[in-house]
C-alpha cells in the first residue's frame, strides 16, 4: 500500500506542476493486479471538454523506485492503450523463467514483468459515444485540431511526467500501425528525448512512386474535407466493432450488416473486411494493404489471426478517427509536408521496425533510411497483413520477445 500511495502522491505532484500549462492533469486511478501497479491519470488540455486524453503507467510494484528504464507505447488508429493490454490464453513456455508470469500475460504486463515502467497513451477522441457527434449531442468541431501535431504534444507531455516519476530514466517509444507513425513524429521533433523508437506496421515517408501518387490525391481530398467542416470518420471502426459483437453472438448467423451480402454469414463477413484490400485513405494507406491476410477462394478463413483475439480487440474499438490525422499522415507520406520526417537525421538511437507484407512491409526501408540510427533491425514477416503480428495466437514469437531482446540491447 506504501509504494502505491507513494505512486499516487508523484501523479498530484507532476499535476501540480503542470497547472501552469495548456495541459493539467484533473484525475487519477490507481489500482494493483498482483505484482503490477497500474496508474491512470486524465489530461485536460485547454477549456474545450472533448480535449482530454489519458496517460497510463503500469509497473511492478517492486520497481517503482527503480526501473530497468521506461517504454511509451502509442496505439493504432482505433484503439486507447488497452490494445496492449489484451490477454489471452497463449502458449506459456517463458524464456525467461519468470515464474511470476502468466500465459494470459498481456503485451504490457510482460514488459512491466521483466522490470521496465510501461507509459501509455489514450487519444482524444477515445471514450466519445457512437452517435453523440452526428445527432448534436456533443460539439465535436474540435476534432478538426487534432491532428499528428496534437498527438506529438500529447507525447511529449507523456514525455515529461515520465522524466518527473523516473528522473534520468532511459526511455524509448514505439508503437504499431497509427503508434509508429506517432513515434516516428515524435522523435523527430524531440530526438534528444528518447534512447530507442520502435516502427511497426507504420511509415510517413515514402520513395514509391505508386504510394506517393496515391497519398497525394488522398491528402488533398482529406485537406478540403475538414476545411469544409466534415472532420471526423465515425463509421469505419463502429462496422468493425458491430462484426465482432455478431461473430462472439452467432458466427454462423447470416450477417445483418447492410455493407455485406446477406448470404455471408456473420464470421465470412469479418473474413472479407479484414482479408480482402478496400479502396481509401484509412482503409488501404498502402497498395497491397490487408489488415489479415486470409481467402474467400474456396472457404472463407483467415491463415494467421486468431478469431479470439480479433473479437477481443474489436470490442476496444473506439467510434470516431479524426480526419486531420489522416490527412496530416498522407500529406507527409506523399512529401507535400515534411514537418514530421525532416529532422529524423538527427535521431541517433537504435531502431526496431516491424513489417507485414502485405502491410506496410515493402515500404519501410525507404522511413528506415531517414534516421540518423546506425542500428536498425527490420522484421518483416512476408505473407502476414497489417496486425496479423498482433492477432496471431502465437504473438509472442512475433512482438514479445523480439521487443525484449532489443529492450535488453537499448537499455542496457
Amino acid at each position: 500500500m506504501r509504494k502505491i500511495f507513494l505512486t499516487v502522491l508523484a501523479f498530484l505532484l507532476t499535476a501540480a506542476q503542470a497547472m501552469a500549462s495548456d495541459y493539467q492533469i484533473i484525475g487519477t486511478t490507481t489500482s494493483q493486479d498482483g505484482a503490477l501497479v497500474r496508474t491512470e491519470a486524465t489530461v485536460q488540455v485547454g477549456e474545450n471538454p472533448l480535449d482530454q486524453f489519458k496517460m497510463i503507467r503500469l509497473v511492478k510494484d517492486d520497481a517503482i523506485e527503480g526501473s530497468r528504464g521506461s517504454i511509451l507505447l502509442l496505439p493504432p488508429a482505433g484503439f486507447s492503450f488497452t490494445f496492449y493490454e489484451l490477454r489471452d490464453v497463449a502458449d506459456s513456455d517463458d524464456e525467461n523463467g519468470d515464474s511470476d508470469s502468466s500465459a494470459r500475460d498481456s503485451i504490457a504486463e510482460i514488459l512491466a514483468r521483466r522490470g521496465y515502467d510501461v507509459y501509455g497513451y489514450s487519444p482524444r477522441v477515445d471514450g466519445i459515444p457512437a452517435g453523440s457527434c452526428e445527432a448534436g449531442v456533443l460539439d465535436c468541431s474540435a476534432m478538426a485540431h487534432w491532428g499528428l501535431r496534437s498527438m506529438v504534444e500529447d507525447a511529449a507531455f507523456i514525455r515529461e511526467w515520465i522524466e518527473q516519476l523516473q528522473p534520468g530514466s532511459p526511455v524509448v517509444i514505439g508503437g504499431a500501425s497509427l503508434g509508429a507513425m506517432q513515434a516516428i513524429a515524435t522523435v523527430n521533433s524531440h530526438p534528444e528525448k528518447y534512447d530507442g523508437t520502435i516502427v511497426w506496421e507504420g511509415s510517413l515517408y515514402s520513395e514509391d512512386p505508386g504510394v506517393v501518387a496515391q497519398s497525394e490525391a488522398y491528402c488533398v481530398g482529406l485537406g478540403a474535407a475538414v476545411d469544409a467542416g466534415i472532420v471526423f470518420d465515425g463509421v469505419t471502426f463502429n462496422v468493425f466493432q458491430q462484426l465482432g459483437k455478431q461473430v462472439n453472438l452467432a458466427p454462423s448467423g447470416l450477417t445483418p450488416n447492410p455493407l455485406f451480402p446477406p448470404v455471408l454469414t456473420n464470421h465470412q463477413s469479418l473474413v472479407v473486411a479484414l482479408a480482402l484490400p478496400t479502396p481509401g485513405p484509412l482503409s488501404m494507406p498502402v497498395p497491397g494493404y490487408i489488415l489479415a491476410n486470409g481467402t474467400i477462394a474456396k472457404e472463407f478463413g483467415l491463415f494467421f489471426a486468431s478469431d479470439a483475439r480479433l473479437v477481443a480487440s474489436a470490442e476496444r474499438l473506439y467510434d470516431y478517427f479524426p480526419l486531420a490525422v489522416l490527412r496530416d499522415l498522407h500529406c507527409s507520406y506523399a512529401g507535400i509536408d515534411d514537418q514530421f520526417v525532416d529532422g529524423l537525421g538527427s535521431f541517433t538511437g537504435p531502431v526496431l521496425a516491424i513489417g507485414a507484407g502485405h502491410g506496410y512491409g515493402p515500404y519501410l526501408q525507404d522511413q528506415l533510411d531517414r534516421f540518423g540510427s546506425r542500428e536498425v533491425e527490420l522484421r518483416v514477416e512476408p505473407d502476414f497483413g497489417h496486425l496479423d503480428h498482433f492477432w496471431s495466437d502465437q504473438h509472442r514469437a512475433f512482438v514479445e520477445r523480439p521487443v525484449l531482446r532489443w529492450l535488453r540491447r537499448t537499455l542496457r
